[in-house]
């Protein structure tokens, strides 16, 4: 099978694709819900944790995939995106506030993107359901005290959403040769 051909601007807008429409917020507690994850993350500040956590773990797929199938100009251009990207899909940055969405940002790419992309880039992927879950139950501990885990059923549910994200976005970035600037 042929490669479609892609500029690097076509190749960084096919990946912010990827990014946004593994993204949206409804969609997010949607596939929690139907993966049965505790009702303390289907709503209020739960949700919004596990939708930020849900994002990182898409926006590390989609940069691990380019990295793999992208010259490395399409790859830093992506990640120069996260911000715009990660301010679409939440809506919870200020852009008037450029010091609290550096801050934010940052604390994005170093907190639970650092953590996810080296499980992507070492394809150690089965590991991401696990941290994930831990990643949660601590921020919603923190949180309030105290947090429901996600019980083995819908830690199982979670990690084949999670299995079928990894391999769309991989088998769609796949599909395209993606040329350098």
């Amino acid at each position: 099978m042929s490669k479609k051909q892609l500029s690097a601007a076509q190749g960084l807008e096919a990946a912010c694709i990827l990014f946004q429409i593994n993204s949206k917020t409804a969609d997010i507690i949607n596939m929690a819900s139907g993966a049965q994850m505790p009702e303390e993350y289907l709503a209020g500040p739960g949700a919004e944790m596990f939708c930020a956590e849900w994002r990182a773990f898409v926006h590390a797929v989609v940069t691990a995939a380019i990295m793999q199938h992208a010259p490395n100009t399409v790859f830093l251009a992506y990640l120069r995106q996260t911000g715009h990207l990660l301010a679409a899909a939440s809506g919870n940055f200020d852009s008037a506030d450029e010091e609290a969405v550096n801050a934010a940002l940052n604390a994005f790419v170093d907190g639970p993107f650092a953590q996810y992309m080296p499980l992507l880039a070492q394809e150690q992927q089965a590991q991401c359901p696990d941290l994930f879950c831990q990643r949660l139950a601590v921020q919603a501990a923190n949180l309030r005290g105290q947090a429901t885990p996600p019980d083995d059923h819908a830690k199982a549910r979670l990690a084949a959403i999670m299995a079928m994200v990894i391999s769309a976005v991989w088998d769609k970035l796949e599909q395209y040769d993606i040329q350098a600037d």
